[in-house]
């Protein structure tokens, strides 16, 4: 594992040296504010729900935004792809991916999925007149330009276990990235003791000279599959059983706790798993046996189950991100008048 994630920072450190000199090219799009929410580690940091709070937020301050992502898994014939004009989605999940899908569930403004960052932007000021685009993840994609790199931090594992891949989660060197951020926001802050809060604050600010915010997941709402709305405090007290598809299924867990039951039992499955009837059946079994009042899962994980799915019991859990010192806003706005 040592000499791969060697030969993993040999090459993304090579691949920064040639963007920082210019010897790659990076596309841009002229009158297109971009601004990109992604991270230096894999997985688990709270992009999806970070994403949709910017969305809003830009959308009620009046700016076009149009969001773009990969669409990691999605299975297309064309790229790039429109997934949502901002009324309606036009594709189906397994064509989008789940990320953007989730978008689209929770967005009023447009979703464009592309392998291309620098293509889907230009469709997405073609046919929507965007001004602003919001990249999903893409802090490592260093072929598109953009105004302003918020960099997310998830606080229950900030350094991604101070190795790149495969031995740790970093995506590329801690420093090399931070340095190319504009701005950092902590995730999952009350995961954490407030002491090793104010560490982590002090030691990007005085490090990077960047600005920090801090950011909490909250627990939104509990619905059905229906879409009706459940007490929270039903959860109180019950023996509930999770399952997802996560990259960090432990964080989900400690949110659940936030609710009091009294036992949880979890079901993982590899990050972005398209569930099957068969691992429903799986996941049904396990409840019966454990005598669980509830079945939990999150609403990225909803979005990839089979449409004619058997499986009782079965609520999702709305995370909202939330931000609770926020310098983020208030920068941006200095960004897009210059």
């Amino acid at each position: 594992m040592k000499l791969l994630s060697y030969i993993y920072y040999l090459i993304t450190s090579l691949r920064n040296w040639l963007y920082d000199k210019k010897i790659l090219k990076i596309n841009r799009i002229d009158d297109l504010f971009v601004i990109c929410i992604g991270n230096i580690t894999v997985g688990g940091t709270g992009k999806t729900p970070a994403v949709q709070y910017f969305a809003k937020k830009l959308h009620d301050q009046g700016r076009n935004v149009v969001v773009v992502s990969r669409g990691y898994r999605g299975k297309r014939k064309v790229d790039p792809l429109v997934v949502s004009d901002g009324e309606k989605i036009l594709v189906s999940t397994k064509e989008s991916g789940d990320e953007p899908y989730s978008h689209a569930l929770n967005l009023k403004v447009p979703v464009i999925v592309g392998r291309s960052r620098y293509e889907a932007a230009k469709l997405a000021k073609k046919v929507f007149n965007a001004d602003t685009i919001l990249l999903d993840d893409g802090f490592q994609h260093r072929k598109f330009f953009r105004n302003w790199d918020i960099v997310l931090i998830d606080a229950t594992n900030p350094f991604g276990w101070r190795a790149l891949l495969p031995k740790g989660t970093l995506r590329e060197k801690f420093d090399t990235g931070a340095k190319r951020a504009s701005e950092f926001i902590i995730t999952k802050s009350d995961l954490i003791p407030q002491r090793d809060l104010r560490q982590l604050k002090r030691f990007l600010k005085d490090r990077y000279k960047k600005p920090v915010s801090v950011a909490v997941h909250g627990i939104k709402a509990l619905y059905d599959m229906e879409g009706n709305m459940k007490p929270l405090f039903w959860v109180k007290g019950k023996r509930v059983l999770l399952f997802s598809g996560l990259a960090n299924p432990l964080n989900f867990e400690k949110t659940v706790i936030s609710l009091d039951p009294a036992y949880i039992e979890r079901v993982d499955f590899l990050d972005h798993h398209s569930f099957t009837q068969k691992d429903l059946d799986l996941i049904q079994k396990r409840a019966e046996d454990m005598k669980a009042e509830y079945i939990i899962t999150t609403e990225k994980d909803m979005v990839k189950l089979p449409k004619d799915m058997k499986i009782n019991k079965l609520f999702v859990l709305k995370i909202e991100f939330d931000i609770l010192e926020d310098n983020t806003l208030e920068c941006l706005r200095g960004e897009m008048n210059e």
